[in-house]
């Protein structure tokens, strides 16, 4: 039996190791998803993580500061380990 514990550094974590990681986020509008984090790279240089198959960011990430924050339209969220 695996246990899920979620991942509390996310906000410091490179996006790159949050590839894959399980991810259930609640929308502004009550809207619970769940699914597996796919990063996308822009050429600006900086970097996002969402869902496969859905076109809205969960996750942004600023290579300036090296951190990651919830994009906008996403009240909370929650990422788990890969297993």
């Amino acid at each position: 039996m695996s246990v899920n514990v979620p991942l509390h550094k996310w906000r410091s974590a490179d996006p790159a190791i949050l590839i894959g990681r399980r991810c259930i986020a609640q929308t502004d509008q009550d809207v619970i998803i769940d699914g597996r984090l796919e990063l996308i790279r822009h050429p600006d240089g900086t970097a996002s993580l969402r869902f496969p198959g859905i076109g809205n960011d969960i996750i942004a990430h600023d290579p300036n500061t090296c951190s990651n924050s919830m994009s906008d339209g996403i009240r909370s969220l929650a990422i788990y380990g890969k297993d």
